[in-house]
């Protein structure tokens, strides 16, 4: 009996042994882990300034008209070329803009000529965030497919707002600077009760009428 228990004794204190092995070995085998784990460098930022006079090219994501769309509509742009200051991309091609449309009064409201206005409000970030802005809003109003109308057009050249002419033409498919009509107002030749449109795709360009800072990754 007495060699029996000794025996047991052993077997006792090597389990016990074992088990206190295993314990730590886990833990251990953590601490090795963790300190093998390479340090994840910071993401650090730089705020980029784009300049007040910046022109942002922009298409927009769905139509807008006078016949469909009311004042406080929002609207979303995206940018079809990266925004480069000094060499540094700012805002990147894909980003987003979002506007409101504003005094849209469809044709036969106001001697029969349509017309409305986008007000540009934010740009998207690459990280996803926010930033207000200030831009010369487009306005657009019916004019009518008189002569006397297409010299005014021609004589103030076609307006950088509106690249292009309407995509897929059609209505007010004639597109220009109106005399006198006002900074940021194109005036778009229809005939008599016919709305203003602008179809998905249709391609903008915002002038930027203050400075807007925008966080950027700082380069290394």
């Amino acid at each position: 009996m007495k060699q029996i228990s000794a025996g047991l004794g052993i077997i006792i204190l090597v389990a016990a042994a074992i088990a206190v092995g295993c314990t730590k070995d886990p833990q251990g085998a953590q601490n090795a882990a963790v300190a093998q784990t390479p340090e994840v460098p910071k993401l650090t930022y730089e705020t980029l300034v784009i300049p007040d006079g910046t022109n942002v090219v922009a298409s927009l994501d769905r139509r807008l008209s006078t016949e469909t769309n009311h004042a406080g509509d929002p609207f979303v742009a995206t940018t079809t070329e990266p925004v480069v200051v000094d060499g540094r991309t700012v805002v990147p091609a894909g980003a987003q803009i979002h506007g409101v449309l504003r005094d849209v009064q469809a044709s036969g409201r106001i001697k029969g000529r349509a017309r409305m206005t986008l007000a540009y409000q934010g740009i998207v970030d690459s990280q996803g965030a926010t930033h207000a802005i200030s831009a010369q809003p487009l306005t657009l109003q019916a004019a009518s497919a008189t002569h006397g109308d297409a010299e005014k057009i021609a004589a103030g050249g076609v307006l950088g707002a509106l690249i292009g002419g309407i995509t897929g033409g059609g209505k007010g498919a004639a597109i220009g600077a109106g005399a006198g009509a006002g900074a940021g107002t194109v005036l778009m030749l229809a005939t008599k009760g016919a709305d203003v449109d602008l179809g998905p795709g249709q391609r903008l360009t915002i002038k930027m009428t203050s400075s807007t800072n925008i966080p950027v990754l700082a380069q290394r």
